[in-house]
C-alpha cells in the first residue's frame, strides 16, 4: 500500500464508519417500508417472502466471494478504509477500481509511486464518489413512480392485467443479456454459462414434477457452483 494512503487510512475510517452506519439504517428503513407496502397492497404472500429471503441469502454467497477477490486489489490501491466505504455503498469493486485509476490517470500520476500525494488520493476518492451519483439519481427518479404504479395496478387488477410483471421480467432479461455478452468471451466462460443454464432448467423441471419448492431457493447456488467447477476443469484441460 502507498505510504500516502496508509497515512490517511486512520482518518478515513471515521468517515467510512459513519457512512456504512447510514447505509445500514437506510437498509432497515427500506425493509420496513417494503414490508408495510406489501402488507397494504398484498404484492407477495408470506411464503413468497420467505422463499425470496432464502434464495437471496444463498445466492449472494457466490457473488460475494468474487467481490472480495477484486476488493483485495482495491485495498492495495486505496487502502481498507476507502474500500470498505465505497464497496459498502455500491458493492462494485471493479467499477471503483476503474474509477480510481481514471482519476489518478487524469493527473498523469500512477498509484504506488512517490508522486502519489494526498491531493491525488483525495481526487481519486471524489472520482469514485461522483461516478456513483447516477445510481442514486436513478433511484430518486424511478422508485417513487414505480411505487405508485404498483399501487394503481393492484387497484385495477380486476379490470385488466398489470404490465408490471412483464416490465420486471424484461428488465431482468436485459441485465442478464448484457452480462452474457460481456462475460462469454472464452471457452470456459461459455461452458460455465451453458452448464449453469442447463442445471437451472433441470432443477425447475424437478421442482415441477416433485413439488420440492424449497429446492428453488438453492437453484442459483447449485447451478453457479457446478458451472464454475466445470469451467475450471475445462480451463485446466485446454491450458
Amino acid at each position: 500500500m502507498n505510504e500516502t494512503v496508509g497515512s490517511m487510512n486512520g482518518t478515513l475510517w471515521v468517515f467510512a464508519t459513519l457512512l456504512i452506519s447510514l447505509v445500514v439504517v437506510q437498509s432497515l428503513l427500506f425493509l420496513r417500508h417494503a414490508l408495510k407496502f406489501n402488507k397494504k397492497h398484498k404484492v407477495a404472500t408470506a411464503e413468497e417472502l420467505r422463499s425470496a429471503a432464502s434464495a437471496g441469502t444463498v445466492s449472494v454467497i457466490g457473488p460475494a466471494i468474487s467481490v472480495i477477490v477484486v476488493a483485495l486489489s482495491l485495498i492495495a490501491m486505496v487502502g481498507p478504509a476507502v474500500t470498505y466505504m465505497r464497496c459498502g455503498v455500491i458493492g462494485a469493486p471493479p467499477w471503483e477500481l476503474m474509477m480510481a485509476d481514471i482519476a489518478a490517470g487524469a493527473t498523469g500520476i500512477q498509484f504506488n509511486t512517490p508522486e502519489f500525494t494526498r491531493a491525488v488520493f483525495v481526487l481519486c476518492i471524489f472520482g469514485m464518489t461522483f461516478a456513483s451519483a447516477p445510481y442514486f439519481i436513478n433511484t430518486i427518479i424511478t422508485l417513487k413512480p414505480l411505487d405508485l404504479m404498483v399501487a394503481k395496478s393492484k387497484e385495477k387488477k380486476a379490470k385488466k392485467e398489470s404490465f408490471l410483471p412483464v416490465l420486471g421480467s424484461s428488465a431482468m432479461m436485459g441485465i442478464l443479456g448484457y452480462f452474457i455478452l460481456d462475460y462469454t468471451k472464452t471457452i470456459p466462460q461459455i461452458v460455465a454459462l451453458t452448464v449453469s443454464g442447463l442445471l437451472s432448467y433441470s432443477v425447475i423441471k424437478i421442482i415441477g414434477k416433485t413439488g420440492m419448492k424449497w429446492l428453488g431457493d438453492w437453484n442459483m447456488a447449485i447451478s453457479m457452483l457446478i458451472g464454475m467447477t466445470v469451467a475450471q476443469i475445462v480451463a485446466g484441460i485446454i491450458g
